[in-house]
């Protein structure tokens, strides 16, 4: 096997496409719209089996404020990108066990290589959901795999079967929302869900997740048909706003904004119902809602998702080690490459 960088975005986007693991997150323009936006600076690796493309893994390097030097896939939480790591040609998951871990060896081993040739102080990457097989990367030295999950709600089920499923609050607090009349939008403008989204995270004495204004508006605006912003009002006035994406053909996200300014209303509760219903009228199997974390995990089992897992990868060698202990940041560092969550 053989890895190479790849400069043809047809190439890229044919091979994501067909790939089990393939996100809109893995397509050229998304991660061409990231290194523009940001210091990261895209790298495009493809493995080879002879002329046969098996692999592709998209990386990002940067510097930090440590004069380190990083890789990831994805970069940190402000370009929002949740998943990414490796796809692989669809013929792989077909092959029996033996021949797929050998090439996972293989793709493993020729990444590996090129990887210590840049000799980054810290690396680290998410799979995409269910995609669990990183023993190879963790039987090497110093990589270490942990097991995260995302909360997924199943859209092949009937609608009142999945309304059903909801805990009893849910449904009294949508019921309730309802009888207020609110008025759905779905748009392309970026700039209500951005001015409602600063002063949460003003509250919490935090930065926007967020590479710039700039950024969100190019994915949308580059991805018209996947990217969708929805607007709830109520009376007149912007309750609550969320930017939906679909991930693959199958697979709707529910992914970034989604703050209430109305306390006095459930009103997230109503928008995540209205998206679960639109996601099943186009004809998505699954619609993700996200992480489950600690904080959040609560709120989000209560419209009776299922768990779904998926990995993170990551190796700090001496020096990043050191460092990063020393400030107490390195937990931190692979917070952020997990990504946050609203």
């Amino acid at each position: 096997m053989a890895v190479e960088l790849l400069d043809d975005k047809k190439r890229w986007d044919q091979f994501v496409e067909t790939s089990p693991e393939g996100l809109l997150f893995h397509k050229w323009n998304f991660l061409k719209a990231v290194e523009r936006n940001s210091k990261y600076r895209f790298v495009p690796y493809c493995v080879y089996s002879g002329e046969e493309l098996r692999c592709v893994f998209p990386f990002f390097i940067w510097r930090d404020r440590f004069g380190l030097t990083n890789m990831g896939s994805p970069p940190p939480i402000d370009t929002q990108l949740w998943y990414l790591g490796p796809a692989f040609d669809p013929s792989v998951q077909a092959l029996k066990a033996i021949t797929k871990e050998k090439i996972f060896e293989q793709v493993t081993d020729e990444l590996c290589r090129e990887i210590d040739k840049i000799a980054p102080n810290f690396v680290g990457f998410v799979t995409v959901p269910n995609f669990l097989d990183v023993r190879s990367f963790t039987w090497k030295k110093r990589y270490r795999g942990y097991l995260r999950f995302t909360y997924a709600i199943d859209l092949e089920r009937p609608l009142d079967e999945i309304w059903a499923s909801f805990s009893r609050r849910c449904r009294q607090e949508i019921k309730y929302v309802h009888g207020h009349s609110p008025e759905i939008q779905q748009t392309d403008d970026v700039r209500p869900l951005l001015d409602i989204w600063r002063p949460r995270f003003s509250e919490l004495g935090i930065e926007v997740p967020l590479l710039s204004d700039s950024y969100l508006k190019e994915l949308v605006k580059t991805f018209p048909q996947e990217i969708t912003v929805y607007n709830l009002s109520v009376d007149g006035s912007l309750a609550t706003a969320t930017a939906c994406c679909a991930m693959q053909k199958e697979r709707y996200c529910y992914w970034i904004g989604n703050v209430n300014a109305r306390k006095d209303l459930s009103v997230t509760d109503y928008l995540v119902w209205e998206v679960i219903q639109r996601a099943k009228s186009a004809g998505f199997k699954k619609l993700d809602l996200g992480e489950v974390d600690a904080p959040l995990s609560r709120y989000k089992s209560k419209f009776d998702p299922v768990l779904e897992p998926f990995c993170y990868v990551d190796r700090f060698d001496r020096v990043a080690n050191t460092i990063y202990s020393a400030f107490n940041i390195k937990e931190g560092l692979a917070q952020k490459l997990r990504r946050f969550r609203n």
